[in-house]
């Protein structure tokens, strides 16, 4: 059951990224986007972000990075690391900066949710870095 419910969970947060990621170059749905004008309506800190692109561009290349790894079931663990970050950054700004918007609630809430969800259940896969003591991998011990 839990499998059923991570496999799907895994689809929607990766439909989530590439959509929100690719929409950032090719505009795809009434998103902000990098040819975008100006817009009065966004707060200030977004239009910063969206102004300087460095920002944007990067969240938004580790969005469709991660969805693909998501989508085709490659490198799972890694890319739930790596996009939480990401995740945090989208619920907060969701929350904080746009939380009069139900698509920003419902958005911020459910990337967080979903990467929140697939970290536990991919928990095995970082129980190792939670271990207090350890020791250089065998591969280093053999003197290679």
């Amino acid at each position: 059951m839990i499998a059923r419910l991570a496999t799907a969970a895994r689809l929607l947060l990766a439909v989530s990224f590439l959509l929100n990621g690719v929409n950032w170059w090719w505009k795809l749905m009434p998103f902000p986007t990098l040819g975008d004008a100006p817009s009065p309506h966004n707060p200030a800190f977004v239009q910063a972000m969206i102004n300087t692109r460095f920002l944007f561009d990067g969240v938004k290349l580790v969005e469709v990075l991660a969805g693909a790894a998501l989508a085709t079931n490659l490198y799972v663990p890694l890319a739930l690391a790596v996009a939480f970050p990401v995740s945090v950054g989208v619920w907060a700004v969701d929350l904080g900066l746009l939380g009069s918007s139900l698509r920003a609630q419902v958005m911020g809430w459910s990337v967080m949710l979903l990467n929140s969800f697939l970290l536990l259940a991919y928990f095995e896969n970082y129980a190792l870095l939670f271990k207090m003591r350890s020791a250089p991998g065998r591969y280093w011990q053999a003197g290679r």
